[in-house]
């Protein structure tokens, strides 16, 4: 399939992954989510969010990558990949006000990528290629993604991004194909599900 068909694939995907209800408080039952919440999700994200989230994606990302180093160096390692998370989603929200909403559906693709390579890996033996030092290049896809799932209007493109992380077009397009491949093109979230994550990571503690 040519990267035209992969994009338009892409987009279609998209459009069937749209959940308007983030953008109507009436529709969020009240039982579920209180008032302070719900303005927690559609206005730019807190710094305390961004570290739970941040340390929540770390602890995964890290029982991948760093599973075979020692004890201590394990945790020195998590703790910079989290600092390096921590920085990333600190700057998407300056530079493109990352919201709440979008911050658990970026955690909720990184995560299910995760899990779709380590099934692929036990099955097939096919290499992981999550390292250390393809984790920024997983975070921006996922962020990109997230974005284009939630917003009705898109202030920022493949172009800006890349600019803004001094990647090529190219390198982004296709590394979003890949992406979304590896995710089998799913990438629906349902509000039960997406409540739970958000619940889950707002009273997380990486303990």
């Amino acid at each position: 399939m040519s990267e035209k068909a992969y994009m338009s694939k892409i987009d279609m995907a998209l459009k069937l992954s749209e959940y308007q209800w983030l953008d109507k408080e009436v529709q969020i039952d009240s039982n579920i989510l209180d008032r302070e919440d719900a303005n927690c999700l559609k206005h730019a994200a807190t710094q305390s969010f961004i570290n739970s989230s941040s340390r929540y994606i770390a602890k995964f990302l890290s029982s991948v990558i760093f599973q075979n180093e020692d004890p201590d160096n394990f945790e020195k390692l998590k703790e910079s990949l989290f600092l390096k998370i921590m920085s990333f989603f600190s700057y998407i929200r300056q530079y493109g006000k990352l919201s709440g909403s979008e911050l658990i559906y970026t955690t909720f693709l990184v995560q299910k990528f995760v899990e779709s390579e380590i099934e692929q890996f036990n099955t097939s033996k096919r290499s992981i290629i999550i390292s250390d030092g393809t984790v920024g290049t997983i975070l921006v896809c996922a962020m990109v993604l997230a974005m284009k799932i939630l917003r009705d209007v898109v202030e920022y493109n493949n172009k800006c991004w890349s600019q803004a992380f001094g990647m090529s077009i190219e390198l982004l397009n296709q590394s979003e194909i890949t992406f979304y491949v590896q995710l089998g093109f799913d990438v629906a979230l349902p509000e039960s599900q997406f409540i739970r994550l958000f619940q889950k990571i707002k009273s997380y503690t990486d303990v």
